[in-house]
């Protein structure tokens, strides 16, 4: 079943940007373009708990800068999550705690990357997934706000019994506003089919972003612009569109007309999947998960390579049978 998947695939992404065992290392990268969209507020906080990260990108522009780890983190716990539903990780894993090596054989590991936490001996995998930072496209000004807040007694006021008087228990948060974009990248390396529809899952379902997640309700949605492929890596990212960006109005088309313009000057032709191409292939991959036989074909197929290349690396060992004397 895994080889009809592979070779629908195949159809909208070449045979050759991947590899057929997770040992292989060869020129090539796949580079997914996103559209990270705010639906409600978000705190991209910094060291300064009332303060966001931002970055001056020319003269006129301050804008909010978004580390890689705040959306490889919580799409790599999704990811861990959707591995256990399949039942290809062990059960005792749990986000950034890796007992042993065994347990570095699941899909997400190796994805994501990980590394044992538990034992003495360190072991640990580099990421596929190479994420990049993320730049607003307006100025920081015009995207946040801050409001400030209280820390409530049990009674839901603010009076303090012990001193008979009102707390001042006081603090400002700065909130990025609904309806700000973000132009994010992601370039895989040395990967299988399966691991790119693993992160594709990740991408599309994951709706909740920075500090206070266990408060605050859905801020994001992900559009996935489009799908590049070449020998080379080019020079795309989020700081480049953030940087050019001359136009005064921004809206999501206008991000993705722009996005899409550039990967079209820099890779080329036929080395691009998007528009309705794109829809076609992101809709294949989510019929996937709906089909649960096809879909557990899949994360067997995943497993299996996964634990296959942590034995041809010599970092777990094949199990013996005893041999009776």
């Amino acid at each position: 079943m895994t080889e009809n998947i592979r070779k629908k695939i195949f159809e909208y992404i070449p045979k050759n940007y991947f590899v057929e065992n997770l040992i292989e290392s060869k020129i090539g990268h796949i580079k997914i373009a996103i559209l990270r969209k705010t639906i409600n507020p978000f705190i991209n906080r910094s060291t300064d708990p009332e303060a966001s990260i931002t970055f001056q990108i020319d003269e006129n522009r301050e804008v909010i800068e978004i580390p890689p780890r705040k959306f490889k983190s919580k799409e790599k716990l999704l990811g861990l999550k959707m591995c256990r539903e399949v039942g290809v990780v062990d059960e005792g894993v749990r986000y950034n705690m890796i007992k042993n090596r065994e347990q570095l054989g699941n899909p997400n590991s190796i994805l994501f990357g990980d590394s044992v936490t538990q034992e003495r001996e360190a072991a640990g995998l580099s990421s596929r997934a190479i994420y990049d930072w993320s730049y607003s496209i307006r100025d920081v000004k015009d995207i946040t706000d801050k409001l400030q807040h209280n820390a409530l007694s049990e009674e839901g006021t603010m009076w303090d019994e012990e001193k008979g008087t009102q707390r001042q228990s006081l603090f400002m948060i700065e909130y990025i506003l609904p309806e700000t974009f973000f132009p994010h990248f992601i370039t895989l390396e040395n990967i299988t089919p399966e691991l790119l529809i693993h992160l594709l899952y990740c991408i599309l379902n994951e709706k909740r972003y920075g500090a206070q997640t266990t408060t605050n309700a859905q801020n994001f949605e992900n559009i996935i612009i489009g799908i590049y492929f070449d020998e080379f890596e080019k020079a795309l990212n989020s700081y480049v569109v953030s940087k050019n960006w001359g136009k005064k109005n921004v809206s999501e088309q206008e991000i993705i007309t722009t996005v899409t313009n550039l990967a079209t000057e820099l890779y080329p032709k036929g080395n691009i999947l998007a528009g309705k191409r794109l829809i076609e292939f992101i809709n294949l991959v989510e019929s996937f998960w709906k089909e649960k036989e096809k879909l557990n074909a899949i994360y067997k197929k995943a497993k299996e390579d996964s634990v296959d290349y942590l034995k041809s690396i010599g970092m777990i060992k094949e199990k013996r049978s005893k041999v009776m004397a």
